[in-house]
């Protein structure tokens, strides 16, 4: 062990050692030349070679930097000195053939080998710290992308409380004081490549309250969390290589190790990045030529589509007309043939870069003909995400790239589609079915919620409370057009004649046409339960697979079956699928070292007691977990929309997700599929896969909204007395949207809240729309007061990612429809003088009170009957009179209500000459 007392850091200086800064210069300079030779040949024409440029990695704040550059020795000394500098490093089980000159190896093996190198860090190295830096340059070795690791451990030989980085599978990085169960993670999207120089860092931001892991200086994952390495009160095991787990140990090479006692900037992370590839520069040419032997011709099926970036390594540009790349490197438009025509052919150009080392490549392109609307085409992937440190266990949607069952985009911008506000509140293990009599898609899954949820108490707490007195209730959507889902129902699988069970998990189904005889089907669906002799679920059980029936996954139409499997050990997680009169069902075993094994029949009612089984395969996909045939589960099958080809996703426990096998012969079992551009998001757990038709395909793809073209869709006038229905037909019916991908725009139907206008009384009012996209779903909910706790009461669901647009309505007063009443004027001569002789016609139903008003007189009657007339003769007492008008009033009470009116009549001039 080493111990030091901690000092003010102000003023301490790097001591420059082993002639490491020099070989940085010379490397600069003896090797940029060569580099840029190199990205120069394999540039595209017209392409700029980069320049190296120098750069350094920062001092403020440096508490140590170690430099595995010595040809021999046990001591690693700490080249930074003065006040706040910790001491120097100790390798342990060491040997000086474990040295290369500008790295260290790290043996690996087991923790209790005498053989395993690792290094022991000084005591206390960062001890009271509020931020933290660790950057590590490294190289690991092919078993420590599926084996337990720390690459490098702040804490102590219990695991307990401790801050690491792990470079299984996807590297992170994490900090917890509550040992595995509070690890609070900050996790890569894409795993590290055997062999190759990584530049890995760890920030905590005390003031921001955040950790973020970096990898080659790129922030590729940050979580929020209010531990700090002043949260590590016992740090007197600090080390390279070691666990404080059983894990093996760390196997690779390490170039650089520094700590700071500070939260570098992203611009400094990148600077010590670019500082420290100077080292290995040389194989980051090499690293780039070698991606690009991995970049497989691209077949485009659809007009727009994302290319695949080989874990963020490659960028796209177009050396064929037809074929644009956009800004991003990665979103390739193409004009496809048109139906029925032969497929075009194109050319890409890929371009690899690797710590700024590049090589590019011409790349073939075939790009298929538009699909017709009813052609197989696409598929839908529903899944569920595992983030212990947040609110994940909900619905997620993801479509495939056009027709590539190998490349899936996730919808709804990788937020959830749909959430659960009933029972645990939780989302785990979601299937998507069909039923085709009634043109209706469910998704149906577990009631269960893992993190933040109901942990059970006493001496039975999480997977054994989960699994003994947890829900037997599923969580039921329903669509039929797979954008627009129902509100969250559930249906309880523990009613009737099912037995004690102790949760109900994983459920699928298989549609059976005639279940009930000819024409009458129904969904044979399976799900798996422990099973008790009592209420009390008391005693030692195991998950068997139990199965039942129904039309729609209510409780009126579902009957529990029976059992499915029950090997005597815990089964989970059945999957089925059929082919050519053969039923295939995949499996997980937990008690036989089965791990995922697949069994086929030839029976009709394979669901049925005694049916005959046949193995086929066991330990399916345990190559993804290391060889562990328990670190794979959840599998997810389904077949090639254009060949006899099958997919079985495996999910590889607990958070990487899902990765892929292939097979064109389901009796000869599964293999690998290594393809090197398979994409699917991180994290991508539990689920299962329909195949789409062009049309819903489109229709998917057309509601994968990110926001309105224009939020304000103008004003619309109604009258005053129309109805919630006349308005909504006045307001726009649609609204235009840019969509996800950069796949355009579209119009998407506008669902309006007219709530706020009041029909009755003229005047302006505001009203919101909620467009139809997928983002609509509701995907959160809130309980009373603002609560987000599980068992909050009054639980609300919402839609957090809802575009929503607005217009303005002005409802306008109905102009009066007046009086039938009419008027006419008339002349006639008396004694050679003109008389004016003004008739009113009431045409009213009731009396009305009417008067006429000339330049000669005023007239009145107090109630002219209905259907009546009334003249009035005005004497002009002159021989001829000019032309002018009469205003004729009228006032009645009609239906309760009095109502006026008033009319001007014209009349021409006239003379009794």
């Amino acid at each position: 062990m080493h111990s030091m007392t901690r000092s003010d850091h102000r003023g301490r200086s790097r001591r420059l050692i082993a002639g490491v800064a020099s070989l940085a210069l010379l490397t600069l300079g003896a090797m940029a030349p060569a580099a840029a030779r190199t990205a120069e040949a394999a540039a595209p024409a017209g392409a700029a070679a980069p320049t190296a440029v120098a750069a350094a990695a920062p001092d403020d704040g440096l508490v140590a930097e170690y430099l595995f550059t010595q040809q021999a020795g046990a001591t690693v000394p700490n080249t930074v000195s003065g006040p706040g500098a910790v001491g120097d490093a100790r390798v342990v089980n060491g040997s000086d053939a474990l040295w290369t000159g500008d790295s260290l190896r790290f043996t690996g093996g087991a923790k209790t080998s005498p053989t395993a190198s690792w290094v022991e860090l000084p005591d206390n190295l960062l001890a009271g710290e509020r931020s933290a830096t660790i950057t590590t340059e490294v190289s690991i070795a092919a078993s420590m992308k599926n084996t337990f690791n720390f690459l490098w451990n702040i804490g102590n030989d219990a695991n307990q409380a401790y801050y690491f980085v792990s470079v299984r599978d996807t590297p992170r990085t994490a900090i917890t004081t509550s040992s595995g169960g509070g690890e609070v993670n900050a996790r890569a999207g894409a795993g590290l490549d055997a062999g190759r120089w990584y530049s890995l860092t760890s920030v905590i931001d005390g003031e921001a309250g955040t950790i973020s892991f970096y990898v080659d200086g790129v922030r590729v994952a940050s979580a929020p969390t209010t531990l700090t390495p002043a949260s590590i009160t016992d740090q007197s095991l600090n080390t390279i290589g070691r666990s404080p787990w059983p894990d093996p140990m760390f196997a690779g090479e390490v170039s650089t190790f520094r700590v700071y006692d500070r939260a570098l900037s992203a611009d400094e992370v990148r600077d010590v990045s670019e500082a420290d590839a100077l080292l290995h520069e040389e194989s980051f040419a090499a690293a780039a030529r070698a991606v690009l032997d991995d970049v497989a011709p691209v077949t485009v099926s659809d007009s727009t589509t994302v290319l695949p970036d080989y874990d963020g390594v490659v960028r796209w540009a177009s050396a064929s007309e037809g074929l644009v790349v956009a800004a991003d490197g990665r979103t390739l438009t193409a004009v496809q043939p048109a139906p029925g025509e032969p497929a075009a052919q194109g050319t890409l150009v890929a371009t690899a870069t690797v710590r700024g080392a590049t090589a590019s490549a011409e790349v073939p392109v075939t790009i298929e003909p538009v699909a017709a609307a009813d052609d197989a085409y696409g598929y839908l992937l529903v899944h569920f995400i595992e983030d212990s440190a947040g609110y994940a266990e909900k619905i997620y949607l993801d479509v495939s790239r056009g027709d590539n069952p190998e490349q899936w985009d996730p919808l709804n911008g990788g937020e959830p589609i749909l959430a659960s506000h009933l029972g645990t509140t939780g989302v785990r293990d979601p299937f998507l079915t069909y039923n085709p009599e009634t043109g209706t898609y469910y998704i149906i899954a577990t009631d269960l919620r893992v993190f933040g949820g109901d942990r059970g108490s006493g001496s039975c707490m999480e997977w054994c409370y989960w699994s003994s007195q947890g829900s037997t209730m599923l969580n039921v959507w329903e669509s039929t057009d797979l954008v627009t889902w129902s509100d969250v129902r559930q249906i309880d699988l523990g009613v009737g004649a099912a037995p004690e069970m102790g949760m109900a998990w994983a459920p699928e189904a298989t549609w059976v046409e005639d279940y009930d005889g000819e024409g009458e089907g129904a969904f044979v669906f399976y799900w798996s339960s422990n099973v008790y002799p009592d209420q009390a679920h008391t005693g030692t059980s195991y998950s068997r697979v139990l199965w039942g029936a129904t039309t729609d996954f209510t409780e009126e139409t579902y009957a529990y079956g029976g059992v499915l499997i029950d090997d005597g050990g815990n089964t989970i997680d059945t999957t089925v699928v059929q082919d050519e009169g053969t039923t295939y069902r995949i499996t997980k075993d937990n008690a036989a070292g089965r791990g995922i094994f697949m069994e086929s029949t030839a029976d009709a009612r394979w669901w049925e007691a005694g049916t005959d089984w046949t193995t086929i395969q066991t330990r399916i996909g345990a190559e993804w977990a290391g060889g562990n045939a328990g670190g794979v589960e959840g599998p997810a099958v389904f077949k090639s929309n254009d060949s006899d080809r099958w997919y079985l996703y495996v999910d590889v426990i607990p958070t990487v997700g899902y990765r892929p096998m292939v097979t064109t012969d389901l009796d000869a079992g599964w293999e690998l599929l290594t393809s090197p551009d398979f994409f699917m998001a991180p994290s991508t757990k539990h689920g299962g896969v329909v195949s789409l038709t062009k049309a819903q395909y489109d229709t998917v793809r057309a509601a994968d909204a990110v926001s309105a073209v224009v939020e304000d869709l103008g004003t619309v006038t109604v009258e005053e007395g129309a109805t919630a229905d006349d308005l909504t037909a006045a307001l726009p019916a649609t609204a235009e949207v840019t969509l996800a991908y950069q796949r355009g725009t579209a119009d998407l139907p506008v669902d309006w809240d007219t709530a706020t206008v009041d029909l009755t009384t003229a005047g302006e009012y505001q009203v919101t729309g909620t467009v139809r996209s997928i983002g609509a779903n509701l995907n959160q909910w809130v309980g009373a007061g603002g609560s987000t706790a599980w068992n909050a009461p009054d639980r609300v669901p919402y839609s957090s990612t809802a575009i929503t647009v607005r217009a303005s309505v002005t409802v306008v007063g109905v102009p009066d429809e007046g009086l039938d009443v009419t008027a006419t004027v008339g002349a006639r001569c008396v004694a050679g003088k003109t008389v004016q002789v003004v008739t009113v016609t009431n045409g009213e139903d009731v009396p009305v009170a009417v008067g006429a008003t000339s330049p000669y007189g005023t007239r009145e009657t107090a109630a002219l009957a209905p259907g009546r007339s009334v003249s009035y003769a005005f004497t002009t007492r002159q021989v001829g009179v000019e032309g002018g008008s009469v205003e004729v009033t009228a006032e009645a009470t009609r239906d309760g209500d009095v109502v006026t009116d008033s009319l001007s009549v014209s009349y021409a001039a006239s003379t009794c000459r």
